[in-house]
This record gives C-alpha cells, structure tokens and sequence, in this order.
C-alpha cells in the first residue's frame, strides 16, 4: 500500500492534485476545503493506485462530491501508450461508455466516479 501524506500518495505531486481538484470543484460551485477532504485506497487496480477523493459541496456539509483519482504504476508505461489510453478513454467517455475524465496530472488522472457494486455469479 502506497504511504500517504496528508491524505494524498506519496511520489505525486499533491500541490497540482490539489490544484486540479480546486479547480474541479471551482467549476462545480464547490466549497472545496483541503482539511476536509476524505481519502479512501480502493483495491483491485492491476497497474495503478487508484483512489476515492470526497469533499463536502457546501459548508453544511450535508451534501459531498466524490471523484476517482488514478495514479499510474510505476514503470507501467513500459507496457502502456499513456497517450493512446487517454484517447480511447476520451472516446468511451464522449459516448457515455464510461466514466468521464476530469483532469490529467503527469503522475496520473482524475475520473467521474460511478458508485456500482460488482457481482459475480459463478453458475
């Protein structure tokens, strides 16, 4: 597991995360407050670290926004076109294929997150 420092993964740099998060949540009309932000590891990523980033909309803090932030593997690039992903990605998401890309960073991205459940059934 990655080693995080104030809530963001070490080896990235946080200050432009945090900028395109600011901005991300400037455009939505956010209230976007770095100490409240709520940092969650998500498994099952073969290549990258991917995280679930939620911040409160407003200051009553009743409402959130949750985002998915994809850190790429290191050395993944070996076996990866970055700019080919980002691509298809781009192209999925235009026809609602999947989730839409918000952001990029050099170490990584920033996702529309889905909440979804997976179901397997073996029979």
């Amino acid at each position: 597991m990655a080693v995080k420092i104030n809530g963001f993964i070490e080896g990235t740099q946080p200050e432009e995360l945090v900028k395109l998060l600011l901005s991300l949540a400037s455009n939505w009309g956010d209230v976007f407050d770095t100490n409240k932000l709520k940092v969650v590891h998500l498994s099952g990523a073969m290549t990258n670290v991917v995280y679930r980033i939620t911040w409160p909309k407003n200051t009553t803090g009743n409402d959130e926004r949750t985002v998915l932030v994809r850190i790429y593997g290191e050395g993944s690039d070996v076996f990866f076109d970055r700019e080919e992903e980002i691509r298809t990605f781009e192209s999925i998401s235009t026809h609602e294929y999947g989730p839409r890309l918000l952001a990029q960073f050099p170490e990584g991205r920033v996702e529309e997150f889905i909440h979804a459940k997976v179901q397997m059934n073996f029979t």
